[in-house]
């Protein structure tokens, strides 16, 4: 007998006939003598329903920052978008039943997932498994509502959007789980989105660290905060299909390939650039005292002791650095503080990225041969991030995924027949 955590996500249970059907994946887990635990999200759509109705009421939740009322007005938002995941537990709960299964709902407040105070974006600091064990022992499938926890002073919290990944994998480490089975409606890890890239291919397995890259770059298959998580407790993840029947993506501790794993594309981002003034790494230091995570940082001193500072940061703070830096432009006196919304981040993901000296240089030699300008480039361990003007996303991705995952993994095979036949 192994144990398994199995979640479903939103388009799984966008409907009673979605939820019925996931209830028959959990009875083949049963059949097949396991203990299972179920996690799940919102109906398909529900969250930003009710994301809806909190803001018509309130402050617009993303927007606002550094007022008294947002944290009091956050809990409040948090109590209606965390009741999605209650009626899809209830609801999972009652299609198991009908198939034959004794289940049980739970509310976080029911099994204590215990988080911080960050409504809105909280932290899972304990889970309470006695509850659960008592239902495996019962022989009783426990459901639990995803995406929710309680503070110390018994206030409901959310995990921040996906946060039901994040529940899952959790539950999978506090259980001391076989694996965590997460069924959403792609069947695995894609080497792009499918939807820009048509011949982007699924990958079998992939280490943590180039998942977390993906999460981290725009892939919208896991959560982060779940694939860190996932990393530190060496969870076995495994990404299904919840209407397609394939083996899906693996993710693993330690390196799957040596090669370039995938490539994302992230429309969350500005481009910031400043220039002028002889002193700017003070601006990335107020920023960073704000909160605000900078990515992909390009600091140039020119001969004439002049500077440029160029890099990007998220959407969700564009309201708070943009007051930041309208009071900086006004103290050092830069000479220009432009600001745009119109690009694309695109990292290219992998070992690969560390293993190939020459993998910058061959980029934007391509991306220069299909006249794609390059605003801003950074490289790290696993990954090489590439900002562009949103408009060229499509055809900097095809030619990117063409150059370095498909001619590559074709020249990889030839060799490999190649080293065959010589033997």
């Amino acid at each position: 007998m192994a144990r398994y955590i199995v979640k479903f996500g939103g388009t799984s249970l966008a409907n009673t006939d979605r939820i019925q059907h996931a209830a028959g994946i959990v009875v083949e887990y049963v059949n097949a003598g396991h203990e299972v635990a179920v996690v799940v999200s919102a109906m398909a759509g529900i969250t930003n329903q009710l994301i809806g109705y909190a803001n018509t009421l309130s402050i617009n939740v993303f927007d606002a920052f550094d007022t008294n009322a947002r944290d009091e007005q956050l809990s409040e938002c948090d109590v209606v978008t965390a009741s999605g995941e209650q009626i899809t537990a209830g609801l999972m709960a009652l299609a198991l039943q009908k198939s034959g299964l004794n289940a049980q709902s739970f509310l976080a407040w029911q099994i204590a997932i215990e988080t911080d105070d960050n409504h809105g974006d909280a932290h899972i600091t304990h889970i309470a498994t006695d509850q659960l064990e008592d239902c495996f022992a019962r022989g009783i499938i426990p459901v639990v509502a995803g995406f929710q926890g309680l503070t110390t002073h018994n206030r409901v919290t959310t995990l921040g959007r996906g946060g039901s990944d994040t529940t899952a994998v959790v539950l999978a480490a506090a259980l001391d789980a076989n694996s965590c089975y997460i069924y959403t409606d792609v069947e695995g890890v894609y080497t792009a989105d499918p939807r820009i890239v048509p011949n982007a291919r699924k990958i079998d397995v992939i280490s943590y660290p180039e998942m977390l890259e993906f999460a981290m770059q725009g892939a919208k298959v896991l959560h982060t905060r779940s694939v860190e998580l996932g990393m530190l407790h060496e969870v076995d993840i495994h990404v299904l299909s919840s209407f397609v029947r394939a083996t899906g993506t693996r993710i693993i501790v330690g390196e799957a390939t040596d090669q370039i794993n995938g490539i994302t594309h992230s429309l969350n981002d500005v481009h910031v650039r400043i220039t002028g003034a002889s002193e700017l790494t003070c601006v990335l230091d107020v920023l960073n005292q704000a909160n605000i995570c900078l990515d992909t940082v390009m600091h140039v001193v020119n001969p004439d002791y002049s500077a440029s500072l160029d890099f990007t940061f998220k959407k969700s703070d564009l309201v708070q650095a943009k007051s930041i830096l309208s009071g900086l432009k006004v103290s050092y006196g830069f000479d220009t503080l432009a600001i745009d919304l119109n690009i694309v981040k695109i990292s290219i993901i992998g070992v690969g990225v560390r293993r190939d000296q020459t993998i910058e240089s061959r980029v934007l030699s391509v991306l220069k041969a299909h006249q794609i300008s390059v605003q801003l480039a950074s490289c790290s361990d696993v990954k090489l991030s590439l900002v562009i003007a949103h408009d060229q996303m499509t055809k900097a991705m095809g030619v990117l995924h063409d150059t370095l995952i498909i001619n590559e993994k074709e020249n990889t095979e030839l060799r490999d027949l190649n080293d065959h036949k010589c033997r």
